[in-house]
């Protein structure tokens, strides 16, 4: 019964099946990206000088961020501090601990950050994929109540004990692992086709916490900050997120003018739309009418767009109008959806509000990145 963990947390010896999890991510993370080093003519060890330092890093500050926001845990046995076998470390602290690596190996080997980033991005989002089956054995990173019994059934749901009662709770590590393989084969195209360095590093922050700022809003177990419904997580991936489409916008400078700007706009429209719902299904119902307002804006954003964009270009160009169009009909199916609803429980209609939030914010991104971006010569020589 996969609602249930097939094998306790130990394998054997006192090894847990969290660690070999994260061990096997990071044998094929290097095998990955020292096969896409050599493809480039990186120096032959970078890879392994990378993981040298960015493993201890990785670890310490994942350890650290999750003590910070969970520091009244801490505060009365600073021993506790380093029982990292009890849990308690936070993806987003390891990507910092990954990134100063980065910048110490490339110093010391005379590489461009961005390029040995773009090189091991594919291979950290397949990372985060494979550990979270180690959640799934440790029964955490699970969502939100589940009682409806038609929807008690993995891989929607899974089973979490209290005490010795089973409850069934939204399957949210299992939802990451779809979007985290996702995004890894999205990564290995766009690697074939980016425009300029670092374009892959952004795609991941781009793509992964888009997802994860959907995913965080479901999670039972989140650290927050603030009040209860503040998620550190989710507000640093839509920010993450948003700071991509911006620096996208920001790099194309020789091209800035209203056809430009309108995806900034409407970017800056999801995180609001986003953030509406979360608290509206907290605890703010009467947020409602103001969530399905800002659905419409996105909608005429989008027309905004595709019309500013035809008559820059004097052309209709299907590559950018038929995304458009695609979102603009999820979007309208919302909003009738919608209709009536304002009393109801929304908890997951809330959350398909979210996802179109953000798949406007990543095809926002993707309009400034690509038809409005023109390729460099360094592009077309990586594309070839």
């Amino acid at each position: 019964m996969l609602s249930r963990p097939l094998f306790d947390r130990i394998a054997f010896f006192g090894i847990s099946w969290y660690a070999l999890l994260i061990v096997s991510a990071v044998v094929i993370g290097w095998v990955m990206s020292t096969h896409e080093a050599r493809r480039l003519g990186l120096p032959g060890d970078l890879i392994v000088d990378f993981l040298l330092y960015a493993i201890p890093l990785a670890l310490v500050c994942a350890r650290l961020y999750y003590v910070v926001f969970r520091f009244n845990m801490f505060s009365e046995d600073w021993l506790s501090v380093f029982d990292i076998r009890s849990g308690g470390l936070a993806i987003y602290g390891g990507v910092i601990g990954g990134y100063l690596a980065a910048r110490i190996v490339c110093k010391k080997h005379g590489v461009s950050v961005a390029t040995l980033l773009d090189v091991v991005a594919p291979a950290l989002v397949l990372g985060q994929a494979i550990g979270r089956w180690g959640n799934y054995i440790n029964m955490e990173a699970y969502g939100l109540r589940i009682s409806e019994e038609y929807l008690q059934f993995f891989p929607f749901a899974v089973e979490i004990p209290v005490g010795n009662v089973w409850y069934w709770h939204m399957a949210t590590f299992f939802y990451e692992f779809c979007w985290d393989i996702l995004v890894f084969a999205l990564l290995l195209v766009i690697r074939r086709h980016k425009r300029r360095e670092g374009d892959v590093i952004c795609w991941y922050f781009l793509l992964y916490c888009a997802g994860r700022t959907v995913i965080e809003g479901l999670r039972y177990d989140s650290l927050t900050f603030i009040s209860e419904f503040v998620r550190i997580s989710q507000v640093l991936s839509a920010l993450a997120a948003l700071a991509v489409v911006i620096y996208f916008f920001l790099r194309i400078r020789d091209r800035i003018s209203a056809v430009t700007i309108a995806p900034v706009v409407s970017a800056v429209l999801c995180i609001v739309t986003t953030f509406l719902g979360e608290f509206e299904r907290g605890a703010y119902s009467f947020l409602f009418t103001y969530s399905q307002l800002c659905l419409g804006l996105l909608i005429v954003s989008q027309i905004v767009i595709g019309v500013l964009w035809t008559l820059d270009s004097r052309r209709f160009d299907a590559r950018t109008i038929v995304p458009l169009l695609v979102c603009g009909l999820l979007i309208a199916g919302l909003l009738l959806a919608g209709i009536g609803r304002s009393n109801a429980d929304n908890t997951y209609y809330v959350s398909l509000r979210q996802c179109a939030a953000m798949l406007q914010l990543i095809l926002c991104g993707w309009l400034l990145c690509y038809p409005f971006c023109p390729q460099t010569k360094e592009g077309r020589r990586n594309h070839a």
